[in-house]
């Protein structure tokens, strides 16, 4: 009891007023006891509400900085991602690689402005199956190949009368253009040496009766009993015969690999019999030769069979060029002062454009088209095997020089 209104008033025991003096002292005491227990309630409930507010605005920071390290992640991807709101059909998310890709600004993608082999492969895409499609688009003059993958995801987004659905697909783009490239050229690598393969059996094969046929057209050149008209036949044929077996032995030096067996020899004498052996497509042409050769006793390590085949190669190319009654000339002598046998093979025909002067080196390359574009390489090749020099000059409607140096043995 309240020990004041104790003292202020005593009413007598079991009277009427004591009761209810008595009733509003035990009324007083238990709303007392109410109101601290509710004080307390809510002091707890504040220190509970305080947590929750401190664990939500953790939580909001954590979500904003994990929303920053995916976004930092989706644009360092080595791989492109468009994000495509399949209702509106409309692009609502890129990263970098995508944009780069693509070639389009993020600020204004549009999926009708996507290439149309891109839209195609999305759209034709059964988004329940997995793996790649890839496809081959043109960007300005530059094609790119990318590998495709795409997925649809479904969220459902509560309402008050019937929940909503937005559906979502993600477009993953990974450009695939360097393995694609290396794919192809080994794949033309693959078919280069079977073509290599067989083109050498085959010139292996040819070699053989052409050698017969070289054999049997100079003894029959040499018969003393045929008249002009047989001998011009004859020529032909030797023309024909050293034409073919010059392109069969670039076909066998090109796909074989391996030095020549190099040894000292009279560069002059192996000149004079090369020209000598290339007069018979020289007269069918109705081309002039003319040798020039101031070498004296001068040796140059060599093989002598791929020095014939330099000069019939040199001397071939230049007939193909170099109009009837034209002139082809050899000329060879010394550079003392750098010890050096120089050789020029020059002639008077319609001479070599600009551009496919710059490409004559290449195998398979021929301005003419009529050839295997491999006497030039070969002629190069064979150079560079007996440690030389060799360039083309050439103007068009004058004519063409071949110049040649070698080191002196």
């Amino acid at each position: 009891m309240n020990p004041v209104l104790d003292r202020l008033y005593r009413p007598e025991p079991n009277s009427p007023l004591a009761d209810a003096f008595t009733a509003f002292m035990a009324a007083a005491s238990r709303l007392e006891d109410s109101h601290r227990h509710l004080h307390t309630e809510v002091v707890q409930l504040r220190e509970q509400l305080g947590e929750r507010n401190r664990q939500l605005a953790y939580s909001i920071h954590e979500s904003e900085r994990v929303r920053v390290l995916l976004g930092q992640i989706l644009d360092a991807l080595p791989c492109g991602v468009v994000v495509l709101d399949v209702a509106s059909d409309r692009i609502i998310l890129t990263n970098p690689e995508a944009c780069r890709l693509l070639e389009i600004d993020p600020r204004s993608a549009e999926w009708g402005r996507l290439p149309a082999r891109i839209r195609s492969a999305v759209e034709l895409k059964d988004p329940a199956i997995e793996g790649e499609q890839e496809r081959c688009i043109e960007i300005g003059n530059e094609k790119r190949w990318l590998a495709i993958r795409c997925r649809e995801h479904v969220f459902e987004v509560p309402s008050q009368k019937q929940p909503a659905v937005s559906r979502y697909l993600v477009v993953i783009l990974r450009e695939i253009t360097s393995a694609k490239i290396a794919e192809i050229e080994r794949e033309d690598s693959r078919r280069m040496l079977a073509l290599a393969e067989m083109a050498t059996v085959l010139a292996h094969e040819i070699r053989n009766p052409l050698g017969t046929l070289e054999l049997l057209s100079g003894l029959v050149n040499g018969d003393p009993n045929l008249n002009e008209e047989s001998r011009q036949w004859v020529r032909h044929l030797q023309a024909g015969v050293r034409s073919l077996s010059a392109t069969v032995n670039n076909v066998l030096r090109f796909y074989t690999f391996g030095m020549p067996d190099l040894m000292p020899v009279a560069l002059g004498p192996v000149l004079r019999s090369s020209f000598e052996f290339v007069q018979p497509q020289a007269m069918q042409a109705d081309v002039a030769l003319q040798m020039i050769e101031e070498l004296g006793n001068a040796e140059i390590e060599a093989d002598r069979n791929s020095i014939q085949q330099l000069i019939l190669n040199l001397v071939c190319n230049a007939l193909r060029y170099t109009q009837t009654g034209g002139k082809i000339t050899l000329a060879a002598n010394l550079d003392q002062e750098r010890h050096l046998a120089v050789i020029e093979l020059s002639d008077t025909g319609r001479g070599i454009a600009p551009e496919p002067l710059t490409r004559i080196f290449e195998a398979g390359f021929s301005a003419s088209g009529q050839t295997p574009g491999l006497g030039l390489t070969v002629c190069q090749r064979i150079v560079e095997q007996h440690r030389g020099f060799l360039a083309i000059t050439s103007q068009l409607g004058v004519g063409t020089t071949v110049r040649m140096e070698f080191p002196l043995a």
